[in-house]
């Protein structure tokens, strides 16, 4: 899903945090482009016992290119 608007340089953040009722994963996405004001995109839901992996795609109109150049995965 398309979360914001694209810039020369785009930051992206991916927030988990567990159900306290129920133990499910929920994820949400969020983008910035300048790297202070964040917007929410999409989110979900995954079940207690799901495994998570993490991963990076670009998904722009044919000729576009994308550079990732820095990816840091926190625990809380």
């Amino acid at each position: 899903m398309t979360m914001g608007p694209p810039n020369e340089t785009t930051w992206l953040r991916l927030r988990h945090r567990l159900s306290p009722s129920t133990g499910e994963h929920l994820l949400r996405a969020y983008t910035s482009r300048d790297g202070r004001t964040w917007t929410a995109g999409g989110a979900w839901t995954l079940l207690a016992d799901s495994r998570i992996p993490v991963g990076l795609s670009s998904m722009g109109r044919g000729g576009t290119t994308a550079e990732f150049d820095c990816v840091r995965v926190r625990r809380p």
